[in-house]
């Protein structure tokens, strides 16, 4: 059998996102920082909605950024409006618990899947459900399975780690990926048999139904096709697993089957594949489908109504101090009596004066606005959408602050975790500027609670191509003497520079605190990788 063939959505340089675990514990893990791609931080979070008649749930995310003065970052540098114009955060409906076998039946009730199903009679009817309320019903299954996908792989992976040590693991490993690949393949004939469900109702329904689920099914395929391929490189890549037991091979003729079976059903469905004679127009449409599956399930938490009049206060009085400043300095000049050497002097305090109005004015507008205004952002929340079709409704509020603060400033706990494992232990601590970001979340449950087992998931996207492009050259050419082969040589070794980030996650509710530290390793071409640094 041909090797499976291998198919990238992204540079083969991407940081690998680790998905959030579906277990019955999903909602107890700690805030996960990442790099989807080599400029960009995320910032994971799963939090619990409350349950019906319950009260509500407050939930506060702390991140703080210990920037070294290598990276010139600083408050003059790097403006509290820099980081919010690199900084983007969504929600989104999220359920760690339900399991892709769950998603490949169209009668769980754990499924959006047999959600939108079940109203699809109701077409028939002077009840209809809305059309918007249906295509996120089908957007939300889809990112299920995409995401379920993605998570049943990396336990193969961890499998595969396992096996590699462990000869006994091997068949465990077989096992399950027999069964993570019978349950891709029933996922995707799950959701073509309610495309084609979806499809008899045509007559009663606008297009966007149809061409939600068609988008699902094809961005679905491609999430597949693309995470087995990963898996079949990482299987090949290990002489470990040929002992003479055959486990490579069985592997290796699992995963070529199953994604024979993926290719051969989206050439059927005329979906866009990596091969071909224009490979670029598959990954653009692909970036296009997630995008356009993904905003609509998105909670948008920026810009309350009541920021522009506070703000806008605060920058009429600063705009206001700094005019009489400016005002007054030019008093002095309209006494026409002074002597020719003073009436250079004055001239001279003038235009300095001047000059310092701009920073008189900046200066009290952010000074008002840390005393008027706690938070930066402060939204209310509703989402409701999908409430007509019995999926429930949140409520809520979402504020945001982001501050530079002094050493002292850091909880000593926060502080302490940060002086941990340091790279190179005895050296003196380096001056570093430590950026704090703050985040409360309040949850309501809204008119009528979501189905169980969903979560809010929250994703702070940060990217660092501006910040990045302050560090020096990305490698630095080293001349040494090599024992071995008797010459000097000379390398181009990496020149790295570390940013520590440290994540104090707290559910108010149960009085649950979380906190984890990850080191950021990065060059000036973009991040390299990240060390997890333990307790």
């Amino acid at each position: 059998m041909a090797a499976p063939r291998v198919s990238r959505l992204l540079p083969a340089r991407l940081v690998r996102r680790e998905p959030i675990r579906r277990t019955s514990e999903g909602l107890g893990q700690p805030p996960q920082l990442t790099a989807p791609d080599p400029r960009t931080l995320e910032i994971t979070q799963l939090v619990a909605l409350p349950h019906k008649n319950s009260p509500e749930r407050t939930y506060t995310l702390d991140a703080y950024f210990f920037f070294p003065q290598s990276w010139g970052v600083s408050p003059t540098s790097y403006s509290l409006g820099d980081f919010y114009r690199d900084a983007s955060i969504r929600m989104r409906l999220h359920s760690p618990t339900v399991l892709l076998a769950d998603l490949a039946d169209l009668n769980s009730p754990r499924n959006p899947g047999t959600m939108l199903r079940q109203q699809l009679p109701l077409l028939l009817t002077d009840d209809a459900p809305r059309a918007s309320a249906l295509v996120k019903l089908a957007q939300l299954y889809s990112a299920e399975v995409a995401d379920a996908a993605a998570t049943e792989v990396e336990v193969l992976r961890t499998l595969v780690g396992h096996a590699k040590k462990a000869p006994t693991d091997r068949n465990r490993l077989v096992e399950s990926l027999e069964k993570a690949t019978n349950h891709m393949l029933r996922a995707l004939g799950s959701m073509h048999r309610l495309r084609a469900k979806v499809a008899a109702f045509a007559p009663l329904q606008p297009k966007e139904v149809p061409q939600a689920l068609a988008f699902a099914e094809e961005y679905v395929s491609a999430v597949i096709d693309l995470k087995l391929a990963e898996l079949a490189e990482l299987i090949e890549g290990l002489p470990e697993l040929r002992d003479g037991s055959a486990t490579a091979t069985r592997l290796r003729v699992r995963l070529g089957r199953t994604i024979e079976q993926v290719n051969r059903y989206r050439l059927d469905q005329g979906f866009a594949t990596p091969w071909g004679d224009a490979p670029e127009y598959y990954s653009y449409r692909i970036d296009r489908i997630k995008d356009t599956l993904e905003r609509a399930l998105y909670i948008d938490t920026r810009q309350a109504d009541s920021d522009p009049f506070y703000r806008n206060s605060a920058a009429m009085v600063a705009a206001g101090l700094a005019a009489t400043w400016a005002t007054l300095a030019q008093v002095p000049l309209l006494n026409y009596d002074l002597a020719r050497d003073h009436q250079g002097l004055l001239l001279t305090f003038a235009v300095v004066a001047y000059v310092l109005k701009d920073r008189i004015k900046e200066w009290t507008r952010q000074s008002l606005s840390s005393r008027i205004l706690r938070w930066d952002h402060d939204r209310q929340l509703t989402f409701d959408t999908l409430e007509e079709v019995g999926f429930g409704s949140i409520a809520g509020r979402a504020r945001e602050r982001v501050r530079f603060i002094s050493e002292p400033q850091v909880p000593a706990d926060v502080l302490a975790q940060r002086l941990l494992h340091r790279t190179v232990q005895g050296v003196t601590s380096e001056s570093e500027q430590i950026l704090h970001y703050h985040r409360q979340l309040v949850l309501g449950a809204g008119n009528s609670p979501v189905p169980a087992g969903f979560a809010v998931q929250e994703l702070l996207r940060l990217s660092l191509a501006e910040v990045l492009t302050r560090l020096d050259d990305p490698v630095s050419q080293v001349r040494f003497y090599d024992y071995e082969t008797g010459r000097f040589r000379s390398a181009e070794i990496p020149q790295v520079y570390h940013l520590n980030v440290l994540l104090v996650a707290h559910d108010h509710t149960s009085d649950k605190k979380t906190m984890s530290r990850t080191r950021v390793v990065a060059t000036r071409r973009g991040i390299m990788r990240l060390d997890h640094v333990g307790d």
